[in-house]
Parts: structure tokens; sequence; C-alpha cells
């Protein structure tokens, strides 16, 4: 850098790096209930690139509030398609459909009007532990200078290779991509349902149609790497008759029950939500909720006398999904097609009213409804 120099800030109580949702919903969460909150991202516009987005009614409890700004369709039902059987599953609490950029700036506005500071241009340089707090060090692009901020408490929001989780020696996280193209949506389709395909020659994971509106939708899938996604989801719309209009991409974070949610550093303490905690749902690769609830359960850390019972509640229910995610890796489209089979009435009830963010109620109800899901489970462990 040009200049060397380190420009000294007043401390705050807590700072936060990254801009995703999940950090500005945690400095939100924070500055409403007073703490003195600053947040650095490093590009210097909030929100792009878009991205369609679909999660369960579960954001509205999450959140305290519904995202509607950011709402751009509901799904009433989804429609699970293996090799050779269909199952249709009505959905008791609608499904929604959000653009991630509008999601980012409604969390932003709602930062800003309880205090909170969002400084953009800021890249993560390091940190140290100092004496009553932490030190960081920011590189401010516009200046050209390090910054020293003074902290009491560092939040690392800051997604897949987070430089926090690198600094206090997390290591980077095992990723997949996630490659998804807007298309036109086929005459008749139902733009209320989320189709799902399961296609092991196409991704471990699965294909989904995700509708926008009655025209337009999100055909996606996730691979083990870019190349893999693409050549995947290429053949996919090839198949099924569907021609790219624009493509969106990400990297994604994966799960593992040795990922710890925090780390002592000196007298203070680094948490790590979102994308850099790896809290995704390892069995739909989706980490919106996931990361809300690790930015409710850091808040409720620092604020409620160190308690931890959300992060440890969000961990089971993580743990759960690695487990149901490993179960998943060893079936064959034969496998899928004696799942869909299984789904009668009795376990369309239980679909209806626990949704994916519910993971616990659904293994232990499920079974329970049909009873053959654990032969099936117990062939594909042999």
């Amino acid at each position: 850098m040009e200049n060397e120099g380190t420009h000294s800030v007043s401390e705050n109580d807590v700072a936060v790096v990254g801009a995703s949702t999940a950090g500005l919903f945690a400095a939100y969460l924070l500055a409403r209930q007073g703490h003195r909150v600053r947040l650095f991202e490093q590009r210097y516009k909030l929100g792009p690139p878009e991205r369609t987005l679909i999660v369960t009614r579960w954001i509205n409890q999450v959140l305290g509030f519904s995202p509607h700004e950011a709402v751009v369709n509901c799904i009433h039902e989804i429609e699970l398609l293996s090799q050779n059987r269909r199952a249709v599953v009505k959905l008791g609490a609608s499904d929604l459909v959000l653009e991630r950029e509008r999601l980012i700036q409604l969390l932003a506005g709602k930062a800003r009007q309880e205090g909170a500071e969002i400084e953009l241009g800021h890249s993560f340089v390091g940190l140290e532990g100092v004496s009553h707090g932490l030190s960081l060090a920011l590189h401010d692009r516009s200046a050209d200078v390090v910054r020293e901020v003074r902290a009491g408490t560092l939040i690392g929001a800051d997604g897949v290779g987070s430089q926090v989780a690198q600094a206090v020696c997390r290591g980077d996280h095992n990723r997949v991509a996630i490659w998804q193209a807007r298309v036109a949506m086929p005459p008749g389709t139902d733009e209320h349902t989320v189709r799902v395909w399961f296609h092991k020659d196409s991704t471990r994971f699965f294909c989904w149609l995700i509708p926008e509106s009655k025209g337009r939708g999100v055909i996606g899938l996730v691979g083990e790497d870019w190349g893999e996604a693409k050549e995947g989801l290429g053949q996919f719309l090839d198949a099924h008759g569907f021609k790219a209009l624009e493509f969106q991409a990400a990297d994604v974070a994966l799960y593992h029950p040795s990922l710890s949610c925090s780390i002592q550093l000196g007298d203070s303490e680094v948490f790590l939500i979102g994308d850099a905690g790896g809290q995704i749902k390892m069995t739909t690769v989706g980490g919106v909720v996931a990361g809300l609830r690790g930015a409710r359960a850091a808040a409720e850390a620092i604020s409620s006398t160190g308690t931890r019972k959300k992060f440890r509640t969000l961990k089971r229910e993580l743990n759960l999904h690695f487990l149901m995610r490993s179960l998943l890796d060893r079936f064959s489209d034969s496998d899928y097609d004696h799942l869909l089979g299984l789904v009668n009435n009795k376990t369309k009830s239980i679909l209806q009213s626990c949704s994916r963010d519910e993971l616990g109620s659904l293994l232990f109800k499920l079974p329970l409804a049909q009873p053959r899901l654990l032969l099936l489970a117990a062939r594909s462990l042999m």
C-alpha cells in the first residue's frame, strides 16, 4: 500500500465483518439492544449480485418480522420427481421466494435505523487480542490506509473463505457451487409450485425449478465445483428443453459437526455466523434461515451473559441435516424411486405441518407414519 500508516478510530462494543444477511441481522439486533455496533464490508455497494432464494416460513419467526419487501413469490406446493416416481406435497404454510439483494437492503436499512454504522470499502486484514478487547486491522480502500478498530467482541460474517475465520486459525471451509439459470416458465406451469428432481447423474444433491412469477423462474443445481455445476446444469437444461436467459452463481460453505461457532481470543470472543460459520443445512444446501439463526444466537450470547442456548439448538439441527445428507449421498436413483413411492397421505400430512427447518420433528414423526422409511435407510447404509 502507498500509505502504510494506521489510523485509529473510537472503540465499539461489537464489530461485524461482512454485510451478509447474517452480518446485517446481527448488527440490527445488537444495535437495537443498545450496543455500539460498526459493520465493515469490503465491497463499495450493498447487495449485488442478484440471486433468487427460497426459504420456509421460519424466516418470519427468526427475523421477528416479515421481509415482504424482498418477497417475489409464494410457494404452495412442492413436486418431487425421481427417475420413475412423482409425489406432490402441499405446504401448510407457504414457502417464500426472495431476491437476495432486496433482503440485504432491507436488513441494512433496519440496522442503520437502530444506530448501527455500516462502512463500505473496508477489507479485513488482521486481528489480535489486546487488553480488554480486540484490535482489528482494516484496509480503507478509498483512502488506501490501514485503520485500527477496537472492539469488545467481533462477529465474522464474511462468507465462504472467511478472512476472520482464517485469522482465528479456523482454516477454510469445504465448499460446493450453486449454479442456476433464469428461464421462461413453460406454458401451463403453476407459478406457486416448486419442482425438485433427484437425478444422481446430474448431482448428488438435486435440481430445482423455483418460479419467480407466472412467466419467469430459476433452474439450478449444486455441484462439487464450478465446472461440475455448470456442466450439470447445461445438460439438465438441454434435456428438459429450457433456454437460459441469464445465470446466477454462488459458492456455499459446507457444514461439519466439528465446526465451532465461537473462539476465545484473550479476554474477548469471536463469533462466526452464516457461511463464515458453516451454518448450512446439508440436506438442501440452504443457509439463509440457518445463518439468521446464527446471528440471533450470537446476539443472545453477547447480550445475555454469554448464554449459548440458541447456538446449541442450531447445532443440533445442523448435525441432523449433516447425518441425513450422509445417508442421502448413499442413495441410488432406484432408492429415490422407492422413497417417493413411500410418500403416503400420513407422511404428506407431516410434511405439511413441519418445514425443512424442523428436521428434528420430521425425523421423529415420519418413521411413525411410514415405518418402511427405516428399512429404506437401513438398506442404503448397508
